[in-house]
């Protein structure tokens, strides 16, 4: 029986994005409007309810200025 997902890559990806919009100062609704979606969507991804797709994570780095790679380490490394 497959086993159920634990979704860490998901909560990692959560945390980064909230660390790095709160960094700079932006609310949800800011970097929703920089990455070109929605107050809610941004909310759903940092509350770990949503997903992103590999182009939602391509437009948070670009709007984050940072690589896509970086949202996705774990904050330990």
């Amino acid at each position: 029986m497959p086993q159920k997902p634990t979704y860490k890559v998901r909560k990692i990806l959560a945390s980064n994005v909230r660390r790095e919009r709160m960094a700079r100062g932006w609310s949800q609704e800011g970097l929703g409007s920089k990455a070109g979606t929605s107050q809610v969507y941004i909310s759903e991804i940092e509350t770990g309810k949503k997903a992103a797709s590999v182009d939602m994570l391509e437009a948070l780095a670009s709007a984050l200025s940072c690589e896509p790679f970086e949202l996705l380490r774990p904050s330990d490394i």
